[in-house]
């Protein structure tokens, strides 16, 4: 819509020439324009802005989803080495305890001869 000054009721008193008039008409036509375009400027701005929010919110959620699996297979490969150690361990402690049997066995008869003897003071 366009705005003319001769439209608010502006006749030629006093000598207003046509074209002053005109020149009027320009102004408030140049500055109904600015505004239309400060208007557009700031929606565009918004629409920007929105969008720009929604992108970080989209990388942000892509990017937790992609560090929830990397946490999760991180914690699969540390079970599964945490199972290693635990079976590597519990064949050292079965491998110990057999060696400790057969110590004990053999030398089970010596060794109560010797507690029987510094106990009693005799030998059986």
């Amino acid at each position: 819509m366009t705005y003319h000054y001769s439209d608010c009721g502006a006749e030629r008193k006093g000598g207003a020439s046509v074209e002053y008039i005109d020149m009027i008409d320009q102004i408030v036509a140049a500055e109904h324009n600015a505004k239309t375009l400060v208007e557009e400027s700031r929606q565009r701005q918004e629409e920007l802005s929105a969008g720009v929010e929604q992108e970080i919110a989209r990388l942000r959620e892509d990017y937790l989803q992609r560090a929830g699996h990397r946490i999760e297979v991180v914690k699969q490969l540390e079970q599964a080495s945490a199972e290693e150690a635990i079976a590597r361990l519990d064949e050292k402690q079965r491998q110990a305890m057999e060696r400790v049997e057969a110590v004990y066995e053999k030398n089970r008869d010596r060794w109560a001869d010797t507690l029987f003897t510094m106990i009693a003071g005799t030998r059986p």
